[in-house]
């Protein structure tokens, strides 16, 4: 136990110490996390993956982003036979070969698309120098 009471004082310890010198939240994720609190409705896990997705889209509505300059198309390839949407970012003017990233994002194939991680990949894109391949799911 003497052992185990170390540990636990020293996590303590560290955690105060964490605390104490940690800044403030950034204020764009502050504004995105104050509009996700501000929620009243059902747990996600209760509603209809179409109301599911409408609650993540509104979310992000509630705060406005300058997005980082970016070149974005579509395109469509067959896979199996059936048509898979793509939807690919550059960065902006880039006109060579570049290496390039597949973007799958999480959301269990039912949350989630390209405008809702839009931001995130033109971040990507714009700081990696690479090209994106972003997967569009159908819902």
């Amino acid at each position: 136990m003497h052992t185990f009471s170390k540990v636990l004082t020293g996590t303590l310890l560290a955690l105060s110490i964490h605390s104490a010198f940690a800044g403030d939240v950034e204020h764009n994720t502050q504004a995105f996390l104050d509009v996700l609190n501000a929620g009243t409705g059902k747990p996600m896990e209760q509603l209809t993956p179409k109301d599911a997705r409408a609650v993540l889209v509104g979310a992000q509505s509630g705060v406005k982003l300058t997005l980082p300059k970016a070149d974005v198309s579509e395109k469509t390839i067959q896979v199996d036979g059936q048509p898979l949407s793509l939807t690919i970012v550059r960065p902006a003017g880039a006109k060579d070969e570049l290496p390039v990233f597949m973007f799958f994002h999480g959301g269990g194939w039912v949350l989630g698309d390209f405008p809702t991680h839009e931001r995130l990949v033109r971040d990507l894109v714009v700081g990696s120098g690479a090209a994106a391949v972003f997967v569009n799911y159908t819902p």
